[in-house]
């Protein structure tokens, strides 16, 4: 039998560690300035602020590099193509949720612009979804193949840091509220760094 393993560059292996790496020393240095940066004034991890602008930052062009990755898969690509419009409205979905577009100004067109917003996010979604169920069969026959790529595991590991700031975001974490608000940034900004790294690489799939 043919050992076809080390041909399967779309699988996680040592050839997509520098991503990681460069991952890691994202997330290490935003760690460490946001830390010292905070000793100095601990609003920046107010609402919007230093750090979460910062988020807003990352959110953003990991948004446009999933949508360069989408229009840059050729056509028979379509479960790739899903995989990164999928993976790019979750990364503006969590980038609207950051932004309080309602505190904008006092208008109370800001509200009503937020709400319009959302719901059209929510119809994206919606747009969405149906294009996976019409191939679900595709997806379902792939989807080891699509968790196990370098862009499937940072956005597994950055919405997990994501939510693991819910602890101390709703004080589960018992810490004084400045730290709390510290620690709920730098996880969401460390999400966000995984999430943007994820963008870089390219979902590529075996040709069926």
């Amino acid at each position: 039998m043919t050992n076809t393993q080390k041909q399967e560059p779309w699988a996680v292996s040592r050839t997509t560690s520098p991503v990681f790496l460069l991952t890691l020393i994202m997330v290490a240095l935003c760690a460490i300035v946001a830390r010292q940066l905070w000793h100095q004034d601990v609003s920046i991890a107010h609402e919007n602020r230093l750090l979460e602008n910062t988020q807003v930052f990352f959110l953003s062009i990991a948004t446009v590099l999933h949508a360069l990755q989408c229009s840059r898969q050729p056509s028979h690509a379509r479960v790739g193509r899903l995989c990164h419009a999928v993976l790019s409205m979750l990364c503006l979905s969590i980038m609207v949720r950051e932004i309080d577009i309602d505190k904008f100004g006092p208008q109370p067109g800001w509200a009503l612009a937020e709400n319009m917003i959302r719901v059209a996010g929510g119809l994206v979604w919606v747009w969405l979804l149906v294009r996976v169920y019409r191939v679900r069969d595709r997806v379902w026959l792939r989807k080891v193949e699509v968790l196990w790529t370098p862009t499937s595991v940072l956005t597994g590991l950055g919405v997990m840091l994501y939510m693991s700031s819910w602890f101390f975001d709703k004080s589960v974490v018992p810490l004084p509220t400045a730290h709390s608000q510290l620690w709920e940034e730098t996880l969401q900004l460390s999400g966000t760094v995984c999430l943007f790294t994820a963008a870089l690489r390219t979902i590529a799939l075996r040709p069926l």
